[in-house]
């Protein structure tokens, strides 16, 4: 069975964007040894993306598509939108779609987010793996990693890593 890993990054305040999307917070924080921070590993390592709609709807405007060669789901209500050469269009039940999707793909899954995607599938445990990179730096308000929900979820963490400019990543794992 595929697992499904959440990776992303997140202020210190558990936000992955400001209240309008924006992630300049993040793109612009300063990376003078220029790592990738193991993100060309981890999308070497999956085959398959799942996000929400509004997380396409950033990722769309970066050219080239970032994850060709990858299957990518996103799951949308809104009836009038095609499928694109890249990105295949969800309509039905996350997550009946997501567990049949565990069970058929041959790679690791990455969920991409954003929080009403993540939450749902936290809520349903269906995530695995949560590798999640913590800047330095609060942006104080903004979409968080996961919406509130009452799902008491236990982790285990098991790898961590420090990076000169204060960012750190942390990997857990569900304990289901």
């Amino acid at each position: 069975m595929a697992a499904i890993k959440l990776y992303i990054a997140t202020s210190l305040d558990n936000f992955i964007a400001s209240p309008d999307g924006d992630i300049s917070w993040l793109v612009d924080f300063p990376n003078p040894e220029q790592n990738d921070y193991g993100y060309a590993d981890f999308l070497a390592s999956v085959g398959v993306t799942i996000m929400g709609f509004k997380t396409y709807e950033y990722i769309a405007n970066i050219e080239p598509f970032p994850y060709i060669g990858k299957q990518n789901f996103v799951f949308t209500q809104k009836n009038d939108i095609k499928n694109t050469p890249y990105v295949q269009f969800i309509r039905e039940n996350v997550v009946d779609f997501v567990r049949n999707l565990k069970q058929t793909s041959k790679t690791d899954i990455w969920l991409i987010g954003g929080a009403q995607i993540n939450t749902i599938l936290l809520e349903n445990d269906l995530i695995d793996e949560l590798i999640i990179t913590k800047l330095p730096i609060f942006i104080g308000q903004g979409i968080p990693l996961f919406n509130p929900n009452n799902k008491l979820t236990n982790l285990q963490l098991v790898d961590n890593q420090t990076f000169k400019n204060g960012m750190i990543s942390l990997t857990y794992r569900f304990i289901k």
